[in-house]
């Protein structure tokens, strides 16, 4: 009987943590995000709450939205530069390409005991898409029309 009950104890204490973390997470994902991150990114994290399945959800979503501000502000890049620039600019997607990698398995690496590893990773990823989607069409501002 004794078991039983710390067993239902440490259930229900374990459901209040994850809970507790999401929504702290929630607070989070806005206070951290770089300009780009959509603003349907944060609602739907909003109605997702604590529940992991629909948080990866939203951040597969975003990552969609990311990936295409990304391609598109490369591609509208490539089209104002030299042969020179084009190479420079490919070689320096390439190694951002691989930097980001590298940097997903060292989050999961790190973060291997929590709950919300995969999630923090890929929340984390979005921001690094958003944040080199900033700078290429920082960039791309510069080049002009």
């Amino acid at each position: 009987m004794k078991s039983i009950c710390a067993v239902v104890i440490g259930m229900a204490w374990l459901t209040q943590s994850v809970g507790a973390l999401a929504g702290d997470a929630d607070q989070g994902v806005r206070r951290g995000a770089p300009k780009g991150v959509s603003e349907s990114f944060f609602a739907c994290t909003d109605r997702a709450g604590g529940d992991i399945v629909g948080l990866g959800n939203c951040s597969t979503a975003e990552k969609k939205v990311q990936d295409a501000r990304l391609n598109k502000a490369y591609s509208a890049l490539m089209s104002k530069l030299d042969s020179q620039g084009k190479d420079h600019l490919r070689a320096a997607e390439r190694a951002w390409i691989e930097f980001n990698a590298r940097s997903v398995d060292t989050e999961l690496d790190v973060r291997s005991e929590e709950k919300t590893a995969n999630i923090d990773a890929s929340i984390n990823e979005i921001y690094r898409y958003a944040e080199r989607a900033n700078t290429l069409e920082g960039l791309l501002s510069v080049v002009g029309d």
